[in-house]
Parts: C-alpha cells; sequence; structure tokens
C-alpha cells in the first residue's frame, strides 16, 4: 500500500492505513486542541485505492481547499483541509521530509536508525517541563502512531522510547487512555510484559481510576493464547495482568 502523511504546525505524521479520526478526544489519532473542533470532528481514511477525507457530522465544518467538505473525498497532494483553526496539510506518497524532527517514515527496524524515536522521547519530555502538554500528546502519538504499524521487539529502542512517552503522559494528565495505548501495543505486538514494564505502568495507575477501552482483557486474552501455543510466559504474569484489568479495565 502506498504511504501517505499529513503536515500541521510544522509537524509531519504518516497516515496508517485505515481511518483515523480528527477531534477533541484523547481517544483520536490526532487530537486537536481547538474549541471549534468537534469530539470526533473528521476521519482520514486510507485504504489501497488512495488517501479519503471525511466529516463525522463536526458541528462546525471540514473545509476542504475552503470549500465546506460533503461526504467523503479524495485528496490529492498539497490538499489544505481546515478544521477550526487548524490546518492540514496533506502529503502524498513519496513526499520528501525535510526536518529531522519530523521524519516520521525513518524505519524502525532493529539495528536501524534510532534518531527518531529518541528525539520524540526528548520532545515529550520537555514539553511536559514547560506545560506544553498538548504539544507532548502529539510528539507521543507521531511516535505511538509509527509503531503501531511496525513490528518490533519490546527491547528496541523506539518501543521503549514510547512506552516512557506514553506512561509520563498519563502520569500528567491522570488520563487512563495513556494506559489503554500502551496495553494495546502490548496486544497488538505479543509482547510479553517484564517486571520493569509492569512496574512503570503500576506507578502510573496510582493517580488513575479507571483504564477506558479493552486493551487490557484484550491483553490478558493474547497471554492466554501464547501461554496456549506453548510459549514460557513470566510467573503470574497472567494472573498480574487480570489483577489490572479488574481494577481498572472497565466493567
Amino acid at each position: 500500500m502506498p504511504s501517505f502523511s499529513i503536515r500541521i504546525g510544522g509537524k509531519v505524521l504518516p497516515l496508517p492505513p485505515g481511518e483515523n479520526s480528527l477531534g477533541r478526544n484523547l481517544d483520536c489519532w490526532l487530537t486537536l486542541d481547538d474549541e471549534l473542533a468537534s469530539r470526533y470532528h473528521a476521519r482520514f481514511v486510507v485504504e489501497q485505492g488512495g488517501c479519503f477525507i471525511e466529516d463525522l457530522g463536526s458541528r462546525n465544518g471540514t473545509f476542504l481547499n475552503e470549500i465546506r467538505l460533503k461526504g467523503k473525498r479524495p485528496l490529492r497532494a498539497g490538499d489544505r483541509i481546515r478544521i477550526g483553526r487548524e490546518v492540514v496539510t496533506y502529503l502524498a506518497d513519496g513526499d520528501s521530509v525535510e526536518s529531522p524532527e519530523d521524519d516520521l517514515k525513518r524505519t524502525l527496524a532493529p539495528g536501524e536508525d534510532t534518531r527518531f524515536p529518541n528525539l520524540m522521547g526528548q520532545l515529550v519530555a520537555k514539553s511536559l517541563r514547560v506545560g506544553k502538554v498538548k504539544d507532548a500528546e502529539r510528539y507521543a502519538l507521531a511516535l505511538n502512531s509509527q509503531l503501531a504499524t511496525s513490528d518490533v521487539a519490546l527491547s528496541h529502542p523506539a518501543a521503549q522510547s514510547c512506552i516512557t512517552c506514553l506512561l509520563q503522559l498519563a502520569e500528567r494528565t491522570s488520563n487512563g487512555v495513556w494506559v489503554d495505548r500502551v496495553f494495546r501495543l502490548f496486544a497488538d505486538q505479543s509482547w510479553i510484559a517484564d517486571a520493569e514494564a509492569l512496574n512503570g505502568i503500576r506507578e502510573a495507575l496510582n493517580r488513575i481510576p479507571r483504564v477506558p477501552g479493552t486493551a487490557l482483557r484484550d491483553y490478558e486474552a493474547k497471554l492466554r493464547a501464547l501461554e496456549a501455543d506453548g510459549q514460557e510466559l513470566p510467573p503470574r504474569l497472567i494472573q498480574a495482568i487480570g489483577e489490572l484489568a479488574d481494577a481498572y479495565g472497565q466493567s
């Protein structure tokens, strides 16, 4: 499938295959800090045949090249999408990304250049130190989106950087959405959580009453499936994840 990306606020984000929502809600693929944006405002749809933009019934509308969007429209390189005060530029397959900060096309394969995940981790930490939580969220989501479409080991620097970023945001915002994203990565990548990872998650959960989403239960189910297939797991890992799901997961 061709690769597509968008540019917003000086940053370039790759568009994963499937549906990628934009809006004020933290569980959107791209969270917009704009009161003119709806909770779920619009979405990019990446398919084999190309990339499309679709408004989700937003109150203030989505504008494609300054024309209010109706229905689902295909995108061409250079198209500008305006949502509230935010302007997103669509980049087609093969468009270059000049800024090292925005180089989201960098491979995450083991042994390859790891400057991108390291940089994202530094940017998240710096943004949180100066109180720019929304910037930190955007950097973390960029790395999370890249990692979600890659196949890497838990020990890879990109994986470690992403988990650290998400847990930092969970602790800072007391929002369980970030912990759900961590467990979604663990479930989708079939990672086996070690003691260090579990300790970091538990520390983040100290200030969080509930973790929305299904990732906790999905990870528990994945571990049971791996065990049934004969994979050796750390003692009590399934029990520990089940206890977390009981204590913090959706009822």
